[in-house]
């Protein structure tokens, strides 16, 4: 987890990822630069109102150089004042994690040597369960699913798939940002959450029977199949 360099901050944050740290940046309308450093590479975030507007990494600019710096293993950072800058990022910050989770995701996979059997139903808590045990069991037969991620409802990670973790944060991100503009709407909801990546991959979240699960779909699977034969394994909840 990153640790922030309290020299050049009035307050100290410790124990949060720079992922979550940028969620909270957005959230509190920070007009700032972020300065991010690892052992490796050092670079900067910069926020206008909230919107992350630009990044630099070395050579890299806008969107590639965010991704990078996502990518960062421990890195420290520690906000500075802000500068004006070109908006060379368009995209949501929502976006931009959910790519940058995904490519860490891909590059741990490629790499992993011999592959991880991430199916295998192995946790305690798992084991003991076998309402989760049979959610797992479908949700793996299930034809188009590369990943899952169950969390509980106060958003801690029940088990998942993958070894990346940011996506498990990157869920409950979503599902409290959708909490809150509900109730500025006053309207029920949201029932699920799709999002599409730029490798044409689908996250789905669907909340509901006491936790939260994320599935990362392939560009070819169908959503209401899915659901479909998720719906009678819910129903045991």
């Amino acid at each position: 987890m990153a640790q922030t360099d309290t020299r050049h901050m009035d307050g100290h944050i410790g124990g949060v990822s720079l992922a979550s740290f940028l969620q909270m940046l957005e959230q509190e309308n920070k007009s700032c630069a972020l300065h991010v450093s690892s052992d490796k590479a050092e670079g900067y975030c910069f926020f206008d109102e909230g919107k992350l507007i630009d990044a630099e990494l070395g050579d890299q600019v806008g969107t590639e150089a965010a991704y990078s710096l996502l990518s960062l293993v421990d890195p420290v950072f520690r906000v500075d004042d802000s500068e004006d800058r070109i908006h060379r990022i368009t995209l949501p910050l929502a976006h931009i994690l959910l790519n940058a989770a995904t490519r860490i995701d891909e590059q741990t996979d490629s790499s992993s040597n011999p592959p991880k059997q991430r199916n295998k139903v192995s946790s305690t808590r798992v084991q003991g369960n076998p309402t989760i045990r049979k959610l797992i069991e479908t949700i793996v037969d299930t034809a188009g699913v590369k990943h899952y991620y169950l969390l509980n409802r106060q958003g801690k990670m029940i088990t998942q798939s993958s070894t990346n973790q940011q996506i498990g944060d990157f869920i409950t991100y979503c599902i409290i940002s959708g909490i809150q503009i509900r109730k500025s709407l006053g309207v029920r909801g949201p029932q699920s959450v799709r999002l599409v990546m730029e490798n044409n991959d689908v996250l789905l979240i669907l909340p509901g029977g006491g936790m939260l699960i994320g599935l990362l779909l392939d560009e070819h699977a169908s959503i209401a199949d899915v659901t479909a034969r998720l719906r009678p394994a819910l129903a045991q909840k």
